[in-house]
């Protein structure tokens, strides 16, 4: 066997142990090493993922010895070692003497704060950036980590036993608040009762406040607890007073008007909604299917404008939740009430009917398509939850918006 760019003295074939070893030269910063086999008469040179090896195939392993010491540096000093906590930027970390056939980790541990979870990241999150020959990699933290503002110190360690510590810490700040990438909260209020809201970088530290605005522009201020101490949640107590439908949230830090922009998006302002009882259904969401009507970049309910359709193409798409009682089957479908002609009713049904058995009191959440096919006008439109063992039916609050189909 030759390893190519490996001196033949650092390639040793064990045949016991039926290892290659290999010396591996500091100048080495390349994963896919390419080498040449000569083969005894009668051998065949098979590929790992060959699913029909013959009985008698004997298999090889690699082992890359590296006597060079791993050594890791943060790559973006130019930026102050900082990081924004939950946003889309990434940190560069350069590594010398890091390829040796062994996968790693990388540890993040809090400098100040002891009792902040260790974040760990494995080998496969972490990416090429300018390329093998620079030994630059991309790193990102996974988005539900836990994370303590403040410097963590950084380290890799490898499975080979092989470990290396940055010199300097990697500051993590708080980022950009944000609560969904479609401004449509999955989370409810059950008649003004609190819940729990999830999100990127909601601390008490940021001073946080949370106001609510009904169909009629009235605004409800409301009452926050229950801080998550990694910034991923927050229990929101809304008024008392407020009634069931749907409002606009908005969060406030220091006062300010949080807002979150993802290179083509901007949130600031999410759907939210209150139901009268556990079983009443909500719509999150619902849009055209079509790419023209995807109106989710900034929400604000858009109540001053109908959502049009075409007749021949009246499809929405719909994602809609629900706390069921114990049954085998549901049926769901939406209701649309004329407003052109008043007394006009029509249901139409929406997702797969009894494919799922439902549990008592379960919060689910569902999405499928929405076929409007009616006579064109001005509509209300609701979600329908029916038990058809029982007859039970609830009825959600109707869509903010006029639905019209032309």
């Amino acid at each position: 066997m030759e390893v190519v760019g490996i001196d033949k003295e650092e390639v040793v074939v064990d045949q016991i142990k039926r290892m290659i070893i290999v010396e591996l030269p500091d100048e080495i910063n390349h994963p896919l090493l390419y080498t040449r086999i000569k083969l005894t008469k009668g051998a065949e040179l098979v590929t790992r993922q060959n699913a029909a090896l013959p009985p008698d195939t004997v298999r090889y392993g690699f082992q890359f010895n590296r006597k060079a010491p791993l050594s890791i540096e943060l790559a973006d000093e130019y930026k102050g070692n900082k990081c924004p906590i939950a946003g889309d930027e990434s940190f560069s970390i350069k590594m010398k003497n890091f390829f040796d056939g062994s996968p790693g980790e990388l540890h993040l541990k809090h400098q100040l704060d002891l009792s902040a979870p260790e974040i760990v990241i494995n080998s496969c999150q972490i990416a090429f950036s300018d390329g093998p020959s620079d030994e630059k990699f991309n790193v990102s933290i996974p988005l539900r980590s836990r994370i303590v503002p403040g410097p963590y110190n950084i380290s890799f360690h490898k499975q080979n036993g092989r470990m290396a510590t940055a010199s300097k810490p990697l500051i993590l700040d708080k980022g950009s608040i944000r609560l969904t990438w479609t401004g449509y909260l999955l989370e409810r209020s059950i008649n003004g009762a609190p819940v729990k809201i999830t999100g990127f970088n909601l601390y008490e530290s940021s001073n946080l406040a949370i106001t609510l605005t009904d169909a009629d522009g009235k605004t409800y201020q409301t009452k926050l607890t229950g801080y998550d101490p990694f910034g991923q949640s927050v229990t929101l107590h809304p008024d008392r007073s407020i009634r069931a439908g749907y409002y606009t949230l908005q969060v406030l830090t220091n006062g300010k008007l949080a807002s979150y922009y993802d290179g083509a998006r901007t949130f600031q302002n999410y759907r939210f909604a209150v139901t009268k009882t556990p079983q009443q259904p909500f719509i999150m969401m619902f849009e055209g299917a079509d790419i023209k009507h995807h109106e989710y970049s900034d929400v604000f309910l858009y109540r001053d404008k109908p959502l049009t359709f075409e007749k021949e193409r009246a499809a929405g798409y719909m994602m809609w939740g629900f706390a069921n009682r114990k049954t085998s089957i549901l049926w769901f479908d939406v209701e649309m009430e004329s407003i052109t002609q008043p007394g006009y009713v029509s249901r139409k049904y929406i997702g797969v009917r009894n494919l799922v058995k439902y549990q008592e009191g379960v919060e689910e959440q569902l999405e499928d398509q929405a076929y409007l096919n009616c006579p064109p006008g001005k509509y209300r439109m609701r979600v329908v939850v029916t038990n058809p063992e029982t007859r039970e039916e609830y009825k959600s609050e109707p869509f903010e918006r006029v639905v019209e189909i032309r």
